[in-house]
């Protein structure tokens, strides 16, 4: 929108005057209803700004965020890891300072916690190091599952059973008792390794029953019992090693050691018997809805013929009723035509 002249020359002479914006552009326009966001509004802004006259305005530009140093963010993931919400660390680390919800200040230490933990729900992120929480976004989901299989995955190319599959591991991985053994946890180490095991074994099993998914978390705590046994079994070798000239003490350790490996391979054997039992009962149940399947496509097939035979009835007769009405029309003409035609009602009876 251009300036008038007339308009121009009242800003020269009143902009020191009249130093808002909007007060300015009412006055200009001998409008009341106008502020610095109209058009008249906006064209008054540039005539001041490339004329180099200052003015003032209630809109707020866009705030910076708020950069940590190394010591802040190593106090914000401590705090984090302590139970405290990013509000309670924000009013700690700005004592000065009036922290509100949502403010700069809550929001730059919430976006520390989340490089830790991407999944935190920012409404409930007190204990958000401490608890797992399950993811729900599909990218996150998908990201697991890649880290997990060793997959490409792309959630813009992933086909439709794709989807299905990743909406399902999203459903399972909320489910009660995995949050409550993920949160048994206390080493981050066994809680990944608990975590990609079940996403490795299940997320491509869209079908699986409540039971099914129990005995898999059966096994995947058995994988964990697994590795801390072998983590033992390490500790106790290298022990047994540097007591190799105490008698004693090196008897001690081989009953320990004999102990442990036989919970070992009893641990292997649980996994084992787990493992089959899903494999076998899955197999049986997937072969009985092959069956279920081929009896129900019998049973379309068998209705698709039977109303095709029925179909080529009512064609046949209709077709019967056509030419009956036809040599009817016939034989009402003059009985030497219908003989040169040689056409009667008892040749379509």
């Amino acid at each position: 929108m251009q300036l008038t002249e007339e308009q121009i020359d009242f800003l020269q002479k009143n902009s020191k005057k009249y130093q808002d914006l909007n007060v300015l552009t009412q006055k200009c326009f001998g409008n009341d209803d106008l502020d610095g966001r109209t058009k008249e509004g906006r064209s008054v802004r540039k005539f001041l700004i490339e004329n180099d006259i200052k003015f003032n305005t209630q809109f707020k530009g866009k705030q910076e965020p708020i950069k940590f140093s190394k010591e802040q963010k190593e106090f914000i993931i401590q705090q984090a890891e302590d139970g405290l919400s990013s509000l309670e660390i924000a009013k700690l680390l700005f004592p000065d300072k009036r922290v509100n919800p949502l403010s700069l200040e809550q929001r730059g230490v919430l976006d520390i916690i989340r490089d830790v933990n991407p999944d935190i729900i920012p409404s409930k992120d007190s204990g958000a190091l401490n608890s797992y929480i399950a993811p729900k976004a599909t990218s996150r989901i998908l990201k697991k599952v890649n880290e997990a299989t060793g997959l490409s995955l792309e959630e813009s190319k992933i086909n439709r059973q794709y989807q299905i599959c990743i909406e399902r591991l999203g459903i399972h991985l909320n489910n009660s008792r995995f949050l409550k053994i993920m949160n048994n946890y206390l080493d981050v180490s066994d809680r990944e390794l608990f975590e990609q095991e079940f996403i490795r074994l299940t997320w491509d099993k869209p079908d699986l029953s409540a039971d099914e998914i129990n005995l898999y978390l059966n096994v995947c705590k058995e994988i964990i019992n697994l590795e801390v046994v072998s983590k033992h079994l390490n500790k106790l070798n290298d022990m047994f090693d540097i007591a190799d000239d105490q008698t004693e003490m090196s008897v001690r350790l081989a009953e320990i050691i004999k102990a442990k490996s036989s919970e070992y391979h009893q641990c292997e054997g649980r996994i084992e018997n787990l493992t089959k039992k899903l494999q076998g009962d899955r197999s049986d149940r997937m072969k009985n809805k092959k069956k279920e399947n081929a009896s129900i496509l019998s049973i379309v097939q068998m209705f698709q013929e039977k109303e095709e035979r029925d179909n080529m009835v009512r064609i046949a007769e209709m077709q019967k009723e056509t030419v009956k009405k036809e040599a009817e029309r016939l034989e009402g003409m003059a009985e030497w035509k219908a003989r040169i035609l040689g056409i009667s009602q008892d040749d379509v009876i």
